[in-house]
């Protein structure tokens, strides 16, 4: 087991040799790693490291083509389709991304439905992109419940939605986008999986058992159980929407569909003035007072910025964590 948090740089090459050792290509491998790692230091652990095992797995049962090449095709104008090819979703949204911004910053306005792609990572990460480009990202992602259903809809039990994720993203400060990632259901299936490996409880209101009680007890989901949604209608509303959207709208799906929206922030009013009024408010956000027990008011995506700078000089992996990747690694032939 680590005794000292882990470089950056170290981990990455880790994760990115046992992907390759596990069939993905050179370069999918290198994006994948680099999204992985991102996540590990912006800490949100349920998209990060801990992955290394379930793509893995996922290549050798050819659930997923590792060496897949995603074909992004222009529909109509400012409307893209994006095949993954059954690859992995983080190459599939990383690709889809670029054409976007591409696109929008030429109309002004663009729209991608990303299908036929696995697990496609923390969602905050092309939001971010999107932003620091200079545009409103919205996106949503569905279609997942038959192979993925883990969710009981608001007044519900049975399992009958996915978590359903929401990101949206806009410039903020310079170098500093404003970014809400969040899945529809109380926490994600992947904070579960962090709480089983860690032998860590659950907060009150995210699981229950399969006999619909609630539970803090991350076997109570594996065992037939589901997760809750945010927030009771709110989160099952935005959950079943994402859902409608993936399904029937862009069609039979790997893991989940995507939806995502970019917008440019000055196609209303020039960027010198979007620039003002946006560090006007976020300035306003920031030094507003505080509520008792929190040292500062953070804007959406601060707390991951801050994290990430600190974990530069060293990422710090929970025991449960680090067995996994040393097992995951070792299964396809790298020494850890």
């Amino acid at each position: 087991m680590p005794t000292e948090p882990i470089s950056p740089d170290r981990l990455t090459a880790l994760i990115r040799d046992s992907l390759a050792a596990g069939g993905f290509s050179p370069d999918n491998a290198d994006i994948v790693a680099r999204h992985l790692v991102d996540a590990e230091m912006k800490g949100v652990s349920s998209h990060g490291v801990n992955r290394l095992g379930l793509y893995l797995g996922e290549a050798a049962k050819d659930i997923i083509d590792p060496k897949a090449e995603p074909v992004v095709k222009a529909v109509r104008d400012g409307l893209l389709h994006v095949d993954g090819a059954r690859g992995i979703g983080i190459v599939a949204m990383a690709r889809a991304t670029e054409a976007l911004i591409a696109a929008a910053g030429e109309r002004g306005i663009a729209a991608a439905g990303v299908v036929n792609c696995g697990h496609s990572g923390r969602m905050g990460a092309y939001a971010e992109q999107a932003a620091a480009a200079g545009f409103l990202a919205i996106s949503f992602g569905g279609g997942g419940r038959r192979q993925w259903g883990n969710v009981a809809p608001f007044g519900g039990v049975q399992p009958v939605m996915s978590t359903n994720p929401y990101t949206l993203g806009l410039p903020g400060l310079p170098d500093d986008p404003v970014v809400c990632d969040f899945a529809t259901s109380a926490v994600a299936a992947g904070k579960v999986a962090v709480a089983r490996a860690n032998g860590e409880t659950l907060p009150p209101g995210a699981v229950i058992d399969r006999h619909g009680n609630p539970s803090q007890d991350p076997e109570a989901y594996y065992d037939g159980g589901a997760l809750l949604p945010a927030a009771g209608p709110k989160g099952s509303g935005l959950g079943i929407i994402a859902e409608l959207a993936g399904d029937a709208m862009l069609g039979d799906c790997v893991e989940y569909n995507w939806m995502m929206i970019l917008i440019r922030a000055d196609a209303f009013q020039p960027m010198a003035e979007y620039e003002k009024r946006a560090e006007s408010f976020v300035n306003e956000v920031r030094n507003s007072k505080t509520a008792a027990g929190f040292d500062k008011v953070m804007m959406p995506g601060e707390r991951e910025a801050t994290l990430a700078r600190q974990a530069a000089d060293g990422i710090v992996i929970g025991d449960g964590v680090w067995a996994g990747i040393v097992e995951a690694a070792e299964s396809v032939g790298v020494k850890v």
